[in-house]
């Protein structure tokens, strides 16, 4: 007999809708596309269609195992690696497991323990919670150079938090540009949405220093050297103000940003009432009133200027007198901006993207031109604003330039003010509001990104502090959905540090035997989306954001479990009333209540059965959205001046140069280290998503593996001309920082004097193609990068603005 089960694939963010045909004997006969699934539309790519083979695959772990030497009180390190396994069971390991973080605990304190975790997996946020649940201190996340730095500065700007692939209207759209993103490959359902639009008429650009996927359906190409978006993005601000069409936008600007407020140019801050008055609040900030020719004061706490019918002036420099009565010409923040930026002419932007001008002369066209007069939309993704060393001034030059565009503001064709980062991020489900505020490895470093937004360690710092001790041992690490090998930056260093004698236990959970995993003390077997209903926690839907309860489709092989039990069961050892559940299907149903159901007042659901047979709640878009939460006052722009903040004092608060968009030449490059540059002479960029795999995984199935075999390096045609290099040779591709092999692809879609390599990297051998595997340290891009260059408040790694060269392997 078979059967078909609707469920969720979560190999990708995308999380779409799939059914599963099952027969009696635990077998996944076909897959298909759930065409009622409000995010995918019944749209499938090569990961989903793999679930049969990933499910039945010989090699998958099955069973928890522990390194034979290893114990709680003598870990025998240096066995690492080279120890045989022996099969223990689940409640051993977390016998195990509960002993030593409870030992390291009492005799280093809880900051020893550190989680670690890659790209969602459906645990990203209950990880919070387990890590809290023994009083917090220690994670590793690679946030710092995944999504978060384009929501720390979306949240800089906006004060509140989201991704343009979340929070877009793409369908309503009459102009949509691709910066550095390709959601044909990784983030479906936004591309899915696109082409609808374009269907519809809208232009698409997109900004890569390669041609991918995407820009075969746009209109236009516009190739930058990597690194360098910011500079793009200000010349074209410059030509929205040269040109005067950034009035579009002058009602919401004046109405709902700060670029009207005054500016004091010594001191680069915004000009307060404090210096005005004695009796000024020093929270309190000043704009120039066009309908009483003076200063009116802006009141955050109330949202409202001290008078009625102020109109501020959103251009312009205006004489102040100052308490001591002295005299101060100041400039609105916009025209600050506009004068900073006024250097970036299209020529110098050129000369610095290496982006023809006639390019970003059509870019802007495009741009200020949309379809049918409906919106123009940016969608600055990773490949823009974060793994450079400029990254959040890169991502706030963008996110300015498209408030500049005039989108619509929470309301269709514009930027959806959607809640679900917030949900995310609730101390009910995070338990943050459990745990005293501790320091973060790194803490000196990196402010922004380990006292505000990550409330993590920085990564480099917990392998120093592995290797070191200093200024603290990380003495456990508890991995999940993760190989720090191949996610973070500097695989040389991770590799020392979780080979050496510092680290006393390393646990990883994942559904192969990575390279991570090899060198690991306790591996736990992880069950497939296929195989679970706990699949996710995070809501990262456009319209119409639905909430989907899956079903189990399969039994995982072996003992293998997912990832919530396994959480759920260690963090009951500690803490057991944050814990309330007995099963994955209690911890679906509770988030379900709690942030969708409940608050909207519905009645709970506590049947599963009954939830899945629903399958797909939306409460917060379609026809239950509301629009323009701001001006209903429902949302708060959760900035110091309660507005959206084109002028943000907090960056110069976070170590950096500017409260206004600013652009930083890469660490590396052609111009900034010019001796460098004379042997190492291809700019590069890693991490490009590839289509067949998620980040380093299902390298070894065979439906994903065929469409790309081999690790690859893109060059232009004419570098490789010069350097003689054919399709398909091997190649040595080197930085300062170490080297990996790669084989030669050549095309005139990427920009003359780059170099790009996807993320995944080739750990694992595809037996039924008769590919061989690369392990960490042959194919991997993260050999090539350490944090030398880092972006300096944030952390983000240049793993998209290096030098390096390349050159021909000549034997194996």
């Amino acid at each position: 007999m078979e059967k078909k089960v609707r469920t969720v694939c979560f190999d990708c963010h995308s999380k779409c809708g799939v059914i599963l045909t099952v027969n009696d004997n635990n077998e996944i006969t076909r897959v298909e596309g759930d065409p009622d699934c409000p995010v995918n539309d019944g749209i499938l790519c090569v990961k989903a269609f793999s679930a049969p083979e990933i499910h039945a695959h010989p090699d998958r772990l099955k069973y928890p195992m522990k390194r034979k030497t290893w114990s709680v009180d003598e870990p025998h390190t240096e066995n690492r690696g080279k120890d045989e396994w022996e099969r223990i069971t689940w409640d051993e390991a977390i016998d195990l497991i509960e002993a030593k973080v409870r030992k390291v605990i009492d005799e280093y304190g809880p900051q020893s323990v550190i989680i670690s975790q890659g790209t969602g997996r459906g645990s990203n946020h209950f990880l919070d919670r387990l890590n809290n649940s023994w009083n917090g201190g220690g994670k590793v996340w690679p946030t710092h150079v995944c999504l978060l730095p384009n929501l720390a500065q979306t949240h800089v700007t906006w004060g509140r938090m989201f991704h343009p692939h979340e929070a877009c209207d793409y369908r309503n759209a009459g102009s949509i540009v691709m910066w550095g993103t390709n959601p044909i490959r990784s983030r479906q359902y936004s591309g899915l949405r696109i082409m609808d639009a374009k269907r519809n008429g809208a232009h698409v650009v997109v900004v890569d220093p390669v041609f991918r996927d995407i820009g075969a359906k746009a209109d236009l190409w516009v190739p930058v050297r990597p690194g360098t978006d910011g500079a793009l993005a200000m010349g074209l601000a410059n030509l929205m103000f040269t040109s005067g069409k950034f009035e579009r936008a002058h009602e919401m600007l004046i109405k709902w940003t700060n670029a009207p407020f005054l500016i004091n140019a010594d001191a680069r801050m915004m000009l307060r009432e404090a210096e005005l008055s004695e009796d000024g609040s020093d929270e309190r900030y000043v704009v120039w009133d066009e309908n009483a020719n003076d200063i009116a004061i802006w009141h955050p706490e109330t949202e409202s200027f001290n008078r009625e019918d102020v109109r501020p002036a959103l251009m312009g420099a205006f004489e102040v007198t100052l308490k001591d009565g002295s005299k101060m010409t100041c400039k609105t923040g916009l025209e600050t901006y506009k004068d900073e930026i006024a250097v970036w002419t299209p020529e110098k932007v050129s000369s610095v993207t290496w982006t023809p001008v006639e390019k970003i002369l059509q870019m802007f066209d495009i741009i200020t031109n949309p379809a049918d007069d409906k919106p123009s939309l940016l969608t600055a993704y990773l490949g823009a604003c974060m793994m450079t060393s400029n990254a959040l001034q890169s991502g706030r030059a963008i996110t300015i330039l498209q408030l500049l565009l005039n989108p619509p503001l929470d309301d269709k064709g514009g930027i959806y003010f959607n809640t679900f980062w917030e949900f995310m991020l609730d101390p009910k489900i995070t338990a943050y509001d459990r745990v005293p505020p501790k320091l973060r490895l790194g803490y000196d470093k990196h402010p922004m990104y380990t006292q505000v937004y990550g409330n993590a360690n920085i990564p480099n710092d917990v392998w120093e502090s592995m290797i070191t001790g200093e200024p603290w041992p990380a003495k456990v690490m508890i991995s999940v959905a993760n190989d720090p090998l191949g996610c973070f930056e500097d695989s040389q260093k991770i590799h020392k540090a979780l080979t050496g004698d510092v680290l006393e236990l390393n646990v990883d959970m994942d559904y192969f035997m990575t390279p991570g995993n090899e060198i690991a003390d306790i591996v736990l077997p992880a069950a497939h989306w296929s195989e679970r209903v706990g699949v996710f926690d995070e809501e990262l839907y456009p319209e119409p954001c639905p909430f989907i309860i899956p079903q189990k489709a399969v039994l995982p092989p072996g003992e293998a479990r997912d990832d919530w039990d396994f959480q759920r069961e260690l963090g009951k050892r500690f803490a057991p009333d944050l814990w309330p559940w007995e099963s994955s299907e209690e911890m679906q149903l509770w988030r379900l209540n709690e942030f969708h159901l409940i608050p909207n007042g519905k009645e709970p659901i506590t049947d599963y059965e009954k939830a899945a047979e629903i399958g797909y709640f939306i409460e917060y878009g379609g026809e239950n959205r509301t629009t323009r939460q701001h001006e209903k006052g429902l949302v708060k722009f959760q900035t110091p001046t309660g507005r959206i903040e084109v002028y943000s004092e907090q960056m110069p608060s976070y170590g950096y140069n500017s409260p206004l968009p600013s652009y930083s030449e890469p660490f590396e490059s052609p111009y900034q280290t010019p001796e460098v540059y004379k042997e190492f002479d291809l700019c590069l960029t890693t991490g490009a998503r590839d289509y067949a795999f998620y980040h380093s995984a299902w390298t070894n199935i065979a439906h994903q593996r065929i469409l790309e075999p081999w690790p690859y390096v893109e060059l232009n045609d004419e570098d490789a001309r010069e350097r003689q290099i054919s399709e398909g040779e091997w190649l040595w591709v080197e930085t300062r920082r170490g080297k990996i092999r790669a084989k030669a692809r050549i095309s005139k879609g990427v920009i003359k004097g780059a170099a790009s390599m996807c993320r995944p990297n080739y750990k694992h051998a595809c037996d039924e193609l008769n590919l061989p595997g690369f392990s960490w340290d042959q194919a991997n891009p993260n050999v090539l990068c350490t944090a030398e260059g880092s972006d300096p408040g944030f952390g983000a790694a240049p793993m998209r603005s290096m030098l390096c060269k390349v050159s021909k392997v000549n034997e194996f």
